[in-house]
């Protein structure tokens, strides 16, 4: 680090390294995961795909989140990110319940359609 670095900015260092491990280890697990849903039974479902994306989107809001705080200028650009990401991530949560709910609908429906002999 350099001498002329505030303590400020030394923590931002050290948080953006941290961050950068951070992204290598959840793109190592993504990687492992991915591996072995591919190799399931299970893995080819569009139940299992659509779970995996809502995870995988989470994650990079989280990752988004944290990297706009690292370059916040003050406390109400600080603020103002978090309010931006608590409204980004309503509306996905809103999204995902819509497809959830459709994703049930469906499954309900291809249960009643099956005929009993």
């Amino acid at each position: 680090m350099a001498e002329n670095e505030t303590p400020a900015d030394q923590v931002r260092s050290v948080m953006a390294k941290n961050l950068e491990q951070a992204h290598a280890a959840i793109d190592n697990y993504f990687q492992f995961v991915e591996k072995s849903i591919s190799s399931s039974p299970l893995g080819a479902t569009d139940r299992t795909k659509a779970f995996r994306n809502y995870v995988e989107r989470s994650v990079a809001a989280s990752f988004e989140l944290s990297d706009k705080i690292l370059r916040a200028k003050d406390l109400q650009d600080v603020l103002r990110i978090q309010t931006e990401s608590f409204q980004k991530q309503l509306r996905a949560l809103t999204e995902q319940s819509k497809d959830l709910s459709e994703t049930t609908t469906n499954a309900a429906s291809d249960v009643t359609r099956v005929t009993i002999k």
